[in-house]
């Protein structure tokens, strides 16, 4: 895979650099929908282990519920969200359905992050409801750590165990948290470093590997609990701009095997490439909506508009963006 630039005709009449992820000849693409489950184990001899192993995954699976058909996967109604006097989140409504990659973007400080840690019950919201496959997971009783299963999270760092090897770092949850053998739980962590490329870096440790291979293992790691959403917060901005490709290029073929992904990004191409619906939001509210074309291309607010135009700017030329401008965008952007 290697990323390879083009040009279009966006917001404002003129050309700007794009990258677009296309696939090189020799290199396959990830298919994420032949890695093993707990409760599909491999074929016998797939993963060079004894069947009886193999086979007592079926019996180990957690009961799981199904998603149910035409009931979205993730639903937030009227979520509000402060930290003291500062409001994060306000009033904000989502759906998002099976398959479906919804991306959100906006400036920072904006709320997305908190929106993500809201819907995996990291943070507890003010008011309003969300919904995990038609069952509400904000009202009383709920088991938060059953729940935060089917709803993985990879954050803007690794947050690797650096003690760990790779391998552990991906099976530990699994062999403590659902008690699954070790022999077992190393038979899909091992497919999985395979489906993101990295089944040699196995036995190594996190300080042996680069920012976007550390990256790459979060993701693996945050699949091997079998979630039926996944929530990416800003995944490459901590990465070297040379490192961003081989993490977009993972979390594109996941999205092309049929997870479900919210996905909080500033790289607008990647969110024209991947996204089904693409939301913008500022100062804890959502902007606009619709379809990553749609928004990118024809922003229907202001507020929208300006922010592309920034982000346009940045991306092609610093020298086109004077302090003057920044400044100005910044106190229109304040209401």
């Amino acid at each position: 895979m290697a990323p390879c630039p083009g040009t279009r005709h966006g917001l404002f009449g003129r050309a700007a650099k794009v990258w677009r992820l296309e696939a090189v000849s020799r290199a396959p693409i990830l298919d994420f929908r032949r890695a093993v489950s707990f409760d599909r184990p491999a074929i016998h001899g797939e993963a060079g282990l004894p069947k009886d192993t193999l086979e007592t995954s079926a019996a180990l699976a957690p009961e799981v519920r199904e998603p149910t058909a035409g009931v979205p996967v993730v639903r937030a109604d009227a979520i509000r969200k402060s930290f003291g006097d500062n409001v994060v989140l306000d009033d904000v409504d989502l759906t998002v359905d099976a398959g479906e990659v919804l991306v959100v973007i906006g400036p920072s400080g904006s709320g997305k992050s908190t929106l993500l840690r809201c819907i995996n019950l990291l943070e507890p919201v003010d008011s309003g409801r969300i919904f995990f496959e038609g069952r509400e997971i904000t009202a009383s009783g709920v088991k938060v750590n059953q729940v935060r299963q089917q709803i993985g999270i990879v954050f803007q760092q690794f947050n690797l165990f650096p003690h760990l090897n790779v391998i552990d770092n991906l099976t530990v949850a699994a062999r403590r948290v659902r008690k699954i053998p070790r022999a077992t739980a190393e038979v899909r962590a091992l497919e999985l470093l395979r489906r993101v490329g990295l089944e040699e870096k196995a036995r190594q440790y996190p300080h042996q590997l680069s920012g976007g291979q550390q990256q790459r293992v979060a993701i693996a790691r945050a699949l091997m609990m079998e979630p039926h959403v996944m929530l990416f917060d800003e995944v490459t901005s901590a990465l070297d701009p040379e490192l961003v490709g081989e993490v977009l290029i993972v979390m594109r073929d996941l999205a092309r095997s049929g997870m479900t992904m919210i996905i909080v990004t500033h790289e607008m191409q990647f969110a024209r490439d991947v996204g089904d619906i693409l939301i913008f939001i500022d100062e804890g509210r959502i902007v606009e909506q619709g379809k990553p074309v749609d928004v990118l291309d024809q922003p229907k607010q202001e507020r929208t508009r300006r922010f592309l135009r920034r982000s346009l700017q940045l991306a092609e030329s610093l020298q086109e963006l004077t302090v003057e401008e920044v400044e100005s965008d910044e106190e229109g952007g304040k209401e």
